[in-house]
């Protein structure tokens, strides 16, 4: 499947599998995942599936797609936000997930199964990188912008993001595959620490409901 062709699927049609896709991948792991129980999670069909789908491939890659909007969504709901220190707290906060949540949960152990196969699909492994790179992308126009405003310090916004990503992406999968909800409180603290004393400008607190 191109990813035109992806793109050409009617929305409500894109919505329904890769919804269905994430909650089989968290449940059955890419290995053990077939059309027939991607459409156990679904009110739809296996036929729907099929009659859009012509392969497993396909079903994750249109998963892989609406993923991708996804992670874009979750920061455009910061772009309200007038204050730069708050929206990037506020950015850290969505990145590190709330291990409470079903949804993000499933979204979380999906992407990892999918990691583990990407060396050896480069369909899989261009569409996960657009996933990571998105993320990358606009947290580092965030931290960009607080510097312009003065608020954080001269840093380097595109490594800092990686930084804060891969500290956040280790989390997430220690919480949501393993249950470590203690390592996830620890580096949730540490992280806000490490804004608050490398990124802050000097005299800039943290928004009050972080301190």
């Amino acid at each position: 499947m191109t990813e035109d062709a992806v793109s050409d699927l009617p929305p409500d049609a894109r919505e329904e599998i890769a919804e269905a896709v994430r909650s089989a991948l968290a449940r059955h792991g890419y290995a053990g995942l077939t059309t027939r129980k991607v459409a156990a999670e679904s009110e739809k069909s296996e036929a729907f599936f099929f009659y859009h789908c012509d392969t497993k491939a396909d079903l994750i890659l249109v998963f892989l797609e609406w993923a991708t909007e996804w992670s874009a969504d979750r920061f455009a709901a910061t772009a309200a936000e007038p204050d730069p220190v708050r929206k990037l707290y506020l950015a850290c906060d969505c990145l590190l997930g709330d291990p409470d949540d079903e949804f993000e949960r499933g979204m979380n152990v999906a992407m990892m199964e999918l990691l583990s196969y990407a060396p050896h699909d480069a369909a899989f492994r261009d569409r996960l990188e657009a996933y990571e790179r998105r993320v990358l992308s606009d947290l580092a126009d965030i931290i960009g912008g607080g510097i312009e405003a003065g608020v954080l310090r001269e840093v380097d916004p595109g490594a800092t993001a990686a930084f804060l990503l891969m500290a956040a992406d280790g989390t997430a999968g220690a919480v949501h595959a393993l249950g470590m909800r203690d390592v996830e409180a620890n580096v949730r603290e540490r992280l806000f620490d490490y804004l608050a004393t490398n990124l802050l400008a000097e005299g800039v607190e943290p928004p009050e409901d972080y301190q």
